[in-house]
């Protein structure tokens, strides 16, 4: 009795309030599954809220669970190619199959809100007993309804920079994005030092610094499925990420934006040459919809989160993916397809997310628009 109330409380303490009183009102059963959430869910942004809730959480894995949790070869493999599938699919997404080595432990729903928007959503499928995600590789979502931007949004770390699951669901949904990814697990869920980038502290799980995360493998799938299908334009397309900073750390910046490399000379020149680039773009808009904050970039900030060792950044800057462990990006190669958003807690609060939608949709073109004018 005493282990059936421990499992019981520690479920309820993993859900946010809403869900929780809908399912006590229904008189639904607990535990929940993440499946659970696609019928509790009016919104796009109610079902990444939901979502998140299964987030692994910090110093939740051992060695042993954090090796049982990880794909096996054949698992990261159809892992990737679902990731693509999804992206090509269309409004055929919810026919894609699950790879046989992903059977009962990912799924892909379509899920329309009641304004009539529909993505296809590829999520785990059950959680453990206390209400975590079993695998936590995380999850990608894509519309059904025509793309308006090739824009590639992420939030890497969940629960760990709060808001930014929730500011990227608003994003990619209010600008007609291409795709959502957000890893299911914490940064520190497995605090042990990763073997990929080595300068630094840094964890197994952080999939900003350990190319064995499943969200690497995600990032490359979507990197070369835009190469593949017209490359990744600067006038609609990018890379971003969105993360979030402590008040105290770079604190005159309200946002710190930048590409992956550092502020010295070479890099402060890319930043202010006469180049036509996305970061440049954004900078301009988020000052016009947030006039009252400092948003910076490394050519104007001396803020160090200028995101080096960022191993996806890495690789869309052209490092090879054998090398993003150890090899920074070289400022020459770098086109500013990968944006990386640094944001105080203000930032991240959920009254600025249409404004920041605004800024957004103003950077980059609407596919339609781009489409027109060629004919």
């Amino acid at each position: 009795m005493l282990g059936a109330l421990t499992f019981w409380f520690r479920s309820l303490d993993q859900l946010s309030w809403p869900k929780l009183a809908t399912h006590l009102l229904l008189g639904s059963q607990i535990p929940f599954t993440p499946l659970s959430c696609f019928g509790d869910s009016e919104t796009l942004t109610d079902l990444i809220t939901c979502l998140d809730d299964f987030t692994v959480p910090k110093e939740y894995y051992n060695a042993a669970t954090y090796a049982a949790a990880q794909p096996t070869s054949e698992e990261r493999a159809a892992w990737t190619q679902l990731v693509s599938a999804l992206l090509t699919s269309g409004e055929e997404c919810e026919d894609v199959a699950v790879p046989t080595a992903l059977d009962g432990v990912y799924a892909v729903t379509r899920f329309t809100e009641q304004t009539g928007l529909s993505y296809c959503v590829l999520s785990e499928s059950d959680a453990t007993g206390t209400g975590m995600y079993v695998r936590g590789w995380g999850l990608f979502v894509v519309p059904v309804t025509p793309v308006l931007r090739d824009l590639h949004i992420s939030a890497p770390h969940p629960k760990f920079d709060l808001g930014t699951p929730l500011q990227a669901a608003h994003l990619f949904r209010a600008t007609g994005a291409r795709s959502l990814l957000i890893p299911g697990r914490s940064r520190m869920a497995f605090k042990n030092q990763t073997d990929c980038v080595k300068a630094g502290e840094y964890y197994k799980t952080d999939p900003t610094h350990d190319k064995a995360e499943p969200f690497f493998d995600a990032n490359r799938a979507i990197w070369e499925w835009q190469t593949r299908n017209g490359g990744c334009p600067s006038a609609s397309c990018a890379f971003i990420q969105l993360h979030g900073k402590r008040e105290s750390t770079c604190s005159a910046d309200h946002m710190f934006l930048s590409s992956g490399f550092g502020n010295g000379n070479a890099s402060k020149e890319w930043y202010t040459d006469a180049t036509d680039r996305p970061i440049k773009r954004l900078q301009r808009q988020l000052r016009g919809v947030f006039p009252s904050w400092k948003i910076s970039l490394p050519s104007d900030s001396a803020c160090g989160l200028t995101a080096t060792r960022n191993v996806v950044g890495r690789l869309i800057n052209g490092v090879n993916e054998t090398r993003v462990c150890d090899q920074a990006a070289s400022v020459s190669a770098v086109k500013g397809e990968f944006i990386h958003i640094e944001q105080s807690p203000v930032a991240l609060e959920n009254q600025h997310c249409n404004a920041w939608a605004v800024a957004l949709s103003r950077t980059f073109s609407s596919k339609l628009v781009l489409d027109v004018a060629k004919k």
